[in-house]
């Protein structure tokens, strides 16, 4: 569904490009690959001028140009390709008056789609943060067509109670967690510890707060190899996608943004 509605939208999708960084030419070839084969119209938003079959727009501070050309609707999603996240995400929470973005990524495991929250350091620092999530995912599951369960995980099995502070606090939270989301109506289990077994049968991951849902996602995506589409920011108003600067191919983040613009 994700592909086929890219293709459906062919949105104007711009992509941020430091070329002094190892991964500007991944990020050029991903567009010309995305605008050849109809995934999207993407726009390279670059501090050189580069010559392509894709349009190129030069800027001295491209963060803050990626984040008007969005902003302004000039194109219908923004991309961070392999620019600053502090820089960018600074600029993008002043003009849109946003102090949590809700980033919330996709992932292709055992070719299913599978979302992961909280990915930004910063975020889900608390239990309405982590209620919120699993709400914007229903959101993003409906979009495409999915079925949607919630799997919740924490720092240890349902029968590790007593083992050390730490995990006591953490099984308990995600007891207090699964139960809330389950009174706003949402199929939801806790899989404690076990996010091999959530991953089975869940269409997306909450993990205990923002810092191990990175952690995990590094895992999965920069060791593993797992196709990532990218993190969504579902609060804005607007389709953004965060990308990790690490990464080698950002093609599936360009069919993201394109899938959800319209």
């Amino acid at each position: 569904m994700i592909y086929s509605l890219a293709k459906a939208n062919k949105a104007i999708v711009a992509i941020g490009v430091d070329s002094e960084k190892p991964s500007a030419d991944n990020i050029i070839n991903s567009a010309i690959f995305a605008k050849k084969h109809g995934y999207a119209n993407p726009i390279i938003v670059c501090n050189k001028k580069i010559t392509t079959e894709v349009p190129c727009i030069v800027s001295n501070n491209i963060e803050e140009r990626l984040i008007h050309l969005l902003a302004s609707g000039e194109v219908e999603a923004a991309i961070r390709g392999n620019l600053s996240a502090r820089s960018l995400l600074h600029i993008m929470k002043s003009i849109f008056g946003c102090k949590n973005l809700y980033r919330i990524t996709m992932m292709e495991i055992t070719n299913r789609p599978i979302m992961l929250a909280p990915v930004g350091i910063d975020e889900g620092d608390t239990l309405e943060d982590l209620i919120e999530f699993a709400l914007r995912g229903k959101k993003i599951a409906e979009k495409f067509g999915l079925d949607y369960k919630v799997g919740v995980i924490s720092g240890g099995r349902h029968e590790d109670k007593g083992r050390s502070k730490k995990v006591d606090e953490m099984l308990e939270q995600s007891e207090i967690l699964t139960k809330k989301i389950e009174e706003i109506g949402l199929e939801v289990e806790n899989f404690g510890i076990e996010i091999e077994r959530a991953i089975e049968s869940s269409n997306i991951i909450i993990a205990p707060d923002g810092i191990i849902g990175n952690l995990i996602f590094r895992s999965l995506v920069l060791i593993a190899n797992i196709d990532s589409f990218g993190a969504y920011a579902s609060a804005l108003p607007k389709v953004y996608i965060d990308t990790s600067r690490a990464r080698t191919g950002f093609l599936l983040p360009i069919i993201f943004a394109s899938a959800l613009a319209k």
